[in-house]
């Protein structure tokens, strides 16, 4: 009956769409979801929203439920044992932390037989001097002194106005890895208007980067590859221009920012991106035959995103719920990190950390790390999932229609996929995320233990750590492309995560080629965009900091003095905002690339007889 059922299925496949009431009174429709189950999105006509789903991977839901109850013990004790004034005050010489308990909220060093700073016995003050008029008692000394000018900087700290004692604290906070850490990110999110600005500034760049995706992708495509090739080459001459004119490294300006510090670094650093653009130029050239052919796939992509404007939406939504778990999050991880016990005698110059812990938060720690990750994943897994259902909607619809996609389209559509995501397939999209969350956390504790063994100067150590974390990094990124072809297959039929894996790999086997060449133009695309967002957020910001005198001048409550880590910081704020909106774009490639292979899916002449469709992608 399988046989027989599958052979009239695909000699005459087009009856289910042409004569769907002569295909339901002989039950062939009904029997052909039965039998072919999992493969029901092979009918040709069928789209993901015609799917019949039953609920995949459930198992994987009471373990995640078991995990983040465990992710809100740890924040428990994170509120138990720490508090949110640690991460925005620094304690005095007798464990007092400013801020709490009668303490003023400013840090403020005395002065030490008049030459110098007393920097082993700080206080807390109410308000910054800003003369020597006044009288501070040091209870470091017993003794009464006259105050120096200072200003309040980051909100936490008196900081002189001379360079000679202002040098003497940031020397403090060099040498001691946590103090500095508290003090840069309290100095750069005190002035949270420049935040703002470049977060506004990487959304409105990310969106027009989309926009022109759409319209001209051809052009793009040849512009991203001349990209690639111009900035690290034009970048890399600057560099070797630099170090062979040092004279033009001058404080806050465009070279004195991006300099390494040394002319033989400038140097060296100058000629590894000229190489790499030279690389790039010679695989764009040997390429080109390739590119051509994937062209067709960027194409469609581009036409899926233009007549369905409908998933601009998307990376909004996608950064919005992304955003409102990441700072919790990372303000629980950097509480539970603090939860240690305060000292009686806490003195700042000897490098060591200010709260001490104990192993039980060290283990804290890194479940807290994993379960943060997990559900990080697990909301771009979500995502994901909505964008290639909306695609694969797209495609058998309205590919190749010249009229509006509203006739046939919908934005409930695009709820649907939210719907079936967090209800059928919330266990398959847990299964992927945990997958890449196992091999990022590993990938990222294997860093950490390069940078350990650098410090202790083991060379061979270091070696073949450095090995192991670019083996993670090959398969983190194997993982990575096998769950996006997966997530295609679950959105499509309803399957589990392991065999949505197996059919999309079968599919897709045929025309490797197309999707190597896809996945390479996609990555372009996604490489170029968000480093010209990332660049363009940290010009943006660069110049209000140098412009205005709200952000430039040294007495502002919103100036930051260290102009590379405030332009570092703004572009990782453009970068993370750019990155939702380039995944739009390589889900919709992947979920192009799954659809053409389907099509085009032929089946064997002799699979009847070896055990049906099941028994040919299973190799029986």
């Amino acid at each position: 009956l399988l046989s027989r059922l599958s052979c009239f299925s695909r000699c005459r496949g087009s009856m289910w769409s042409s004569e769907p009431d002569h295909a339901r009174d002989w039950g062939i429709v009904d029997q052909g979801s039965r039998l072919l189950g999992k493969m029901q999105g092979y009918v040709q006509g069928h789209t993901p929203l015609e799917t019949q789903r039953v609920c995949t991977d459930c198992l994987f839901i009471p373990l995640f439920v078991a995990a983040v109850l465990g992710f809100f013990l740890c924040i428990s004790q994170a509120v138990e044992k720490g508090s949110f004034q640690r991460l925005t005050s620094l304690p005095d010489f007798e464990g007092n932390l400013c801020g709490t308990n009668g303490q003023g909220p400013y840090l403020y060093f005395c002065r030490e037989q008049g030459i110098g700073l007393d920097l082993q016995h700080q206080i807390c003050l109410e308000q910054c001097p800003v003369d020597s008029s006044s009288q501070i008692f040091c209870r470091g000394t017993g003794t009464t002194q006259m105050s120096y000018p200072t200003h309040s900087l980051a909100g936490m700290i008196c900081m002189p106005t001379t360079s000679d004692l202002a040098s003497d604290i940031k020397h403090v906070f060099n040498n001691n890895p946590f103090v500095k850490t508290l003090f840069d990110a309290m100095e750069v999110t005190y002035d949270w208007e420049q935040l703002v600005v470049a977060a506004v500034v990487a959304s409105v760049l990310s969106y027009f980067y989309i926009f022109c995706i759409s319209l001209c992708a051809n052009c793009l495509v040849w512009l991203c590859l001349l990209a690639l090739v111009a900035i690290p080459t034009c970048l890399g001459l600057v560099y070797v221009y630099m170090s062979a004119s040092p004279e033009i490294v001058v404080p806050n300006s465009i070279p004195g920012t991006i300099t390494t510090g040394d002319t033989q670094n400038d140097l060296s650093f100058g000629l590894a991106l000229c190489g790499i653009g030279i690389l790039l130029a010679c695989v764009a050239v040997c390429k080109a035959r390739t590119i051509k052919l994937a062209l067709t796939s960027i194409e469609e992509a581009a036409d899926c995103i233009r007549q369905m404007p409908v998933l601009s939406i998307q990376p909004w939504i996608s950064s919005a719920v992304t955003l409102l778990v990441f700072i919790p999050g990372v303000i629980g991880f950097l509480m539970l990190n603090m939860s240690g016990d305060l000292p009686k005698q806490v003195d700042l110059t000897s490098g060591q950390p200010v709260y001490s812990g104990d192993p039980l938060v060290a283990i804290s720690l890194i479940y807290y790390l994993v379960i943060f990750v997990w559900i990080l994943e697990l909301l771009h897994a979500i995502s994901q999932f909505v964008v290639m259902f909306t695609a694969q909607v797209w495609y058998f619809r309205m590919k190749g229609r010249d009229d509006s996609f509203w006739s046939q389209f919908s934005g409930y559509d695009m709820l649907y996929g939210y719907l079936y995501a967090v209800t059928y397939h919330l266990g398959s999209l847990l299964y992927g995320s945990f997958l890449c969350t196992l091999f990022r956390v590993l990938r990222m504790l294997a860093a950490m233990l390069v940078r350990a063994s650098e410090e202790t100067g083991n060379p061979v150590a270091t070696c073949f750590l450095k090995c192991f974390t670019c083996c993670l990094a090959c398969a983190e990124k194997l993982v990575r492309s096998v769950t996006s072809l997966s997530y295609c297959d679950v959105a499509m039929n309803s399957t589990t995560y392991c065999e949505g894996a197996e059919h999309a790999f079968r599919l897709v086997q045929r025309n490797g080629g197309a999707l190597v060449a896809v996945e390479g133009l996609a990555m372009v695309f996604s490489f170029v965009g968000i480093g010209v967002v990332s660049a363009s957020t940290a010009a943006t910001c660069w110049m209000m900091s140098n412009t205005f005198d709200r952000y430039s001048n040294p007495m502002s409550n919103h100036y930051v003095p260290d102009k590379q880590m405030l332009m570092f910081l703004h572009a990782l704020i453009g970068a993370a905002i750019a990155i939702p909106f380039m995944h739009l774009f390589d889900s919709i490639c992947d979920a192009i690339v799954y659809c053409n292979a389907a099509v085009s899916f032929q089946l064997p002449s002799s699979w009847g007889s070896s055990g049906g469709l099941f028994g040919w992608f299973s190799g029986h």
